[in-house]
């Protein structure tokens, strides 16, 4: 998900300056709405940069949504635009969390899913990667604890015990009993905060919890390195796919975009299935305008909406439904590498 002030926002408020006051707060007033509308495409030609990859004459590319708070001037203009939708705050990307709380947990995700993608990347191409720490963030916080964790908090001691491995603070935890305290040093937006925390035990489940959800992000050792420019405005795990693509053709000497600009999108977890994501329709418009001639989508609803919308705009992009990265790779390798 792609956060941004529109260049519509821009000129409505830039007009607004020369009004009167009272006009200005009004479009200034966040209503309970989103916006949602398409965004467009993202190359990794330079995004993921494998040392000493192979150069490609072609493109992968991410697909994105853009979703704006609602202001009056916003939701008018969305009114009369076929490609805007005003979605209630219940029911939008954002939902009723706390904003910032949500960006921290979609770029965890974001992270996760990435890291699936390179890892998988490597493995197809032979090449060797290995896990050399576990990264462990806060994902979710549940209500009923006795904590003060904050959603994206990074946990890296106990007690004084440093974190290098998930294993290590299974096994710290599974010691602790209802009523046990600990101090959790975590790190969050770069500052170090020492947290705490009272244990649950549960009988029936026998086991101890600290009342969060936890997301592991493993640091990988590769060889050949690669670096990673991350886009402060990029959140959200749907785009393992197209990563994981755009490694791999950087791993291999054969380039499997034959010089088309293909997007797509999709979940990747380790065993390299894709898995499935919201917002299809905005996603492929964005391919659209983004002139892309393939557009990798997972499959089952999101499959068929997206047949649908092509159908209904006569789009002449070429819709591929891929449960496995595998299928991506054989559809490139038999109709576009082969003609």
């Amino acid at each position: 998900m792609n956060t941004d002030f529109s260049f519509l926002e821009f000129i409505i408020l830039t007009f607004d300056l020369l009004g009167i006051q009272y006009d200005l707060i009004i479009c200034f007033y966040e209503f309970p709405y989103y916006i949602d509308k398409p965004g467009g495409i993202d190359s990794l030609n330079h995004k993921v940069e494998v040392d000493n990859g192979y150069e490609s004459k072609g493109s992968f590319n991410l697909t994105y949504i853009s979703e704006v708070k609602g202001t009056l001037p916003l939701i008018v203009y969305a009114a009369i635009n076929p490609n805007w939708d005003v979605v209630p705050k219940s029911e939008s990307n954002i939902g009723t969390l706390d904003y910032n709380s949500l960006l921290q947990r979609e770029r965890i995700q974001m992270m996760e899913s990435y890291n699936n993608a390179i890892r998988y990347a490597y493995e197809k191409a032979g090449k060797k990667v290995e896990t050399s720490k576990d990264n462990i963030y806060i994902s979710y916080i549940f209500e009923g604890y006795d904590h003060d964790f904050e959603v994206g908090d990074q946990i890296i001691e106990v007690d004084g015990q440093e974190i290098t491995l998930y294993s290590e603070l299974n096994s710290l935890v599974s010691s602790k009993r209802t009523g046990d305290k600990s101090t959790v040093k975590v790190l969050h937006n770069g500052k170090e905060y020492n947290r705490t925390v009272s244990f649950k035990y549960y009988e029936e489940e026998q086991r101890t919890i600290m009342g969060v959800s936890l997301i592991v992000v493993p640091e990988l050792e590769t060889n050949p390195t690669y670096v990673f420019h991350y886009d402060k405005q990029e959140y959200g795990p749907s785009g393992g796919l197209m990563i994981s693509l755009s490694v791999y053709n950087q791993l291999v000497k054969e380039d499997i975009t034959g010089g088309k600009t293909i997007a797509g999108t999709g979940t990747l977890d380790e065993n390299g299935k894709v898995g499935r994501i919201g917002g299809i329709e905005y996603k492929l418009k964005g391919a659209v305008n983004g002139g892309a001639d393939i557009f990798f989508v997972p499959p089952g609803e999101n499959y068929e909406d997206a047949v649908a919308l092509k159908k209904k705009r006569h789009y002449k992009i070429e819709i591929v439904k891929v449960e496995t990265f595998d299928e991506a790779l054989n559809y490139l390798e038999e109709n576009v590498i082969k003609k």
